[in-house]
């Protein structure tokens, strides 16, 4: 994976920075803008490309601050919690996680940028034409070159995931090779992913999982990097040899009750609720843990 990794990765970023240039050409023709300076490009960028909207019926109106939240929950779960901790346990020096930092730049920054430059053009040539639809925006920007891009790329993004997925399962199912649990991880994934139910409902999907799965993200963070500096033990449920750490899952339910019913009142939307929440959930399952490991201790 890694070494393909090396291959792959400078081949399509060069992909994604075209998909943007072809998309910012294709609005400068279609619009008839004369550019002749930077100015001229914000100036179409504001009026034509990122211009704004009103919602579609039963969907949330993305804001600036939508978009920061959302970015950071993502990057938060994939590159602070688990996903990292999964795949740079077998780093050599711990600046290699410069690569993570960098590579969501492009992935998660630039990429992004060029994706919606597509996705304005699709919408300025057929307002009603909302479906978000990769293949076939990547295959109208760059042909065959766009549409494997953007299979290579949802297979690079999504194999750390299954392996951390695999790993957890492995955890529950001991006697089972990692081979076949992530085989088995990748094959529910692969069929979930086929029905557009699930995969055209993204971004609903993804802020709810966050929210579920958030408050464990925490917990992994603060045992893995803070728990020590507090006097606290690490892994302790391995250590004391409990098949359930009480102070994790009391944070888990506790925070998740409380993200739910902020949501559910309407206090606060679900895109927003995970980033308090994680901080929450830090500082609870650190209270808990000394509660729940000097009860421990004193038996």
């Amino acid at each position: 994976m890694a070494k393909f990794a090396n291959i792959a990765d400078p081949w399509m970023v060069l992909v994604f920075l075209v998909f943007g240039l072809i998309g910012l050409k294709q609005f400068i023709n279609v619009t008839n803008t004369e550019i002749t300076s930077f100015g001229d490009i914000w100036t179409l960028a504001k009026t034509q490309i990122w211009k704004g909207g009103e919602p579609l019926p039963g969907q949330v109106k993305f804001t600036f601050w939508h978009v920061t939240f959302f970015a950071w929950f993502c990057n938060m779960a994939m590159h602070v919690g688990m996903s990292d901790l999964s795949v740079f346990r077998f780093a050599k020096r711990s600046w290699y996680a410069v690569a993570s930092g960098a590579g969501m730049y492009v992935g998660h920054f630039m990429a992004w940028l060029c994706a919606s430059i597509l996705y304005a053009y699709q919408l300025h040539l057929d307002p009603t034409d909302t479906n978000v639809l990769p293949g076939p925006l990547a295959y109208r920007a760059a042909g065959l070159t766009g549409l494997l891009c953007v299979i290579i790329a949802g297979w690079t993004t999504a194999n750390p995931t299954i392996y951390r997925a695999g790993l957890a399962f492995q955890a529950v199912a001991p006697k089972w090779s990692r081979f076949t649990v992530t085989l088995i991880t990748g094959a529910i994934a692969t069929i979930a992913g086929m029905f557009p139910a699930i995969a055209m409902k993204l971004l609903g999907f993804v802020a709810f999982y966050g929210m579920l799965l958030m408050p464990m993200g925490a917990v992994i963070f603060v045992d893995f990097w803070l728990i020590k500096k507090f006097g606290l033990q690490s892994n302790y449920a391995q250590i004391s040899k409990k098949r359930f750490n009480l102070a994790a899952g009391l944070t888990w339910f506790i925070t998740l009750g409380a993200c739910w019913w902020l949501v559910w009142t309407g206090r606060i939307e679900i895109y927003f609720v995970s980033l308090p929440g994680w901080f929450f959930a830090a500082a609870l399952y650190i209270v808990l843990s000394f509660l729940y490991q000097k009860k421990l201790k004193a038996n």
